[in-house]
């Protein structure tokens, strides 16, 4: 299992700024293959920290959201994130336009996805087959029980959605989701 290797301003790499690369700080690309390759000729399958939840600020969905906004558009890549017009409660940021605030459970850096725009559902389902289509084996997905503030079961559903497609892709992918709770709750996304 490796952390998030994909491009990202922080230490921590959760706030990914471009999915379909490999941060500078661990090489290339063609590295992660080679890695990949010699990995599978020693029998070890590679999983990577995939992180859906939320983006970076410098993701270009993000970056092209704020110029919509800027414009007065609340289509298109607004509907990527959870935005709202005078919303300053706990876990909404301003996004400098207007009075206009973005959802980010974690971080003011970590705009929050809308999981169930299909736009959305669209670039995650490509991205997954880029990385399986690679060579990954498996995907280790963070902070599963944030994906939607409307509870769990919906947040489940996003999880089925994602196991699904990456199924019909690989059918023998390997996907384990990060959630700390109760156990009840943990059974659930089970």
């Amino acid at each position: 299992w490796l952390m998030p290797i994909m491009p990202s301003p922080s230490y921590h790499k959760y706030n990914v700024a471009d999915y379909k690369n490999i941060d500078e700080a661990y090489g290339t690309l063609d590295d992660f293959k080679e890695l990949l390759t010699e990995a599978h000729k020693r029998n070890i399958n590679v999983i990577i920290d995939f992180v859906i939840n939320h983006t970076s600020r410098q993701h270009e969905w993000y970056q092209k959201a704020i110029e919509e906004l800027k414009a007065g558009k609340t289509d298109g890549y607004v509907q990527y994130y959870h935005f709202k017009e005078n919303n300053d409660e706990k876990g909404w940021n301003k996004a400098g336009v207007g009075d206009w605030y973005y959802e980010c459970e974690f971080d003011a850096d970590m705009p929050d996805l809308n999981l169930t725009n299909e736009k959305v559902r669209s670039e995650l389902q490509d991205i997954v087959k880029f990385w399986l289509d690679i060579g990954v084996d498996g995907f280790r997905l963070d902070a599963v029980k944030y994906y939607e503030s409307t509870g769990t079961a919906d947040s489940v559903s996003d999880l089925k959605w994602l196991y699904d497609y990456a199924k019909s892709v690989k059918d023998d992918v390997y996907m384990v989701g990060e959630c700390w709770d109760a156990s009840g709750v943990i059974s659930d996304f089970y």
